[in-house]
């Protein structure tokens, strides 16, 4: 399987993201798949910057499910593996897996919804039909790898 996810730079962990237990705060996990998505909305003009100078438009999460499975400290190099699941005229789901990259682990999965909003009214409108394309071109092109995800769809409860 050839890999088709958009992988960021590495993302910064600054000092302000460590709490008592000496590790990343769970807080800070979101902060970062927060710069991965817009790292990878804006490969196809729809990050923060460009989205809403261009188009009048910006994005809002409408939910997400957190996984936490590794520590992060100071010093580790992470980057986010994101893939575009599905979408419709105004919604795209996607996933970020946070990377450790000097042992490959992932320590944080996310699975969230973004919803396309427009600034003036603050209500859920349609992408924009040329991004609309690019982001079902996307969606396309990671359908392989999102369905190598095992993690996908979960539910929080407990096994009973």
């Amino acid at each position: 399987m050839t890999d088709s996810a958009f992988v960021t730079p590495p993302l910064a962990i600054e000092p302000s993201f460590l709490d008592h237990n000496g590790h990343v705060n769970m807080a800070y996990h979101l902060v970062l798949v927060d710069r991965a998505i817009d790292l990878a909305f804006s490969a196809f003009r729809a990050g923060p910057d460009e989205y809403g100078a261009t188009y009048g438009l910006t994005t809002f999460t409408g939910e997400m499910h957190v996984r936490y499975l590794a520590e992060m400290h100071a010093g580790d190099e992470i980057v986010g593996r994101v893939l575009l699941t599905e979408a419709d005229a105004k919604r795209v789901i996607w996933t970020v897996e946070l990377l450790r990259t000097a042992d490959g682990a992932v320590v944080t999965t996310v699975e969230g919804v973004t919803l396309s909003v427009s600034i003036a009214t603050r209500r859920v409108t349609p992408f924009p039909d040329e991004l609309q394309a690019l982001i079902a071109a996307r969606v396309a092109q990671d359908r392989e790898a999102t369905a190598a995800l095992d993690w996908r769809g979960r539910a929080v409860g407990m096994a009973r």
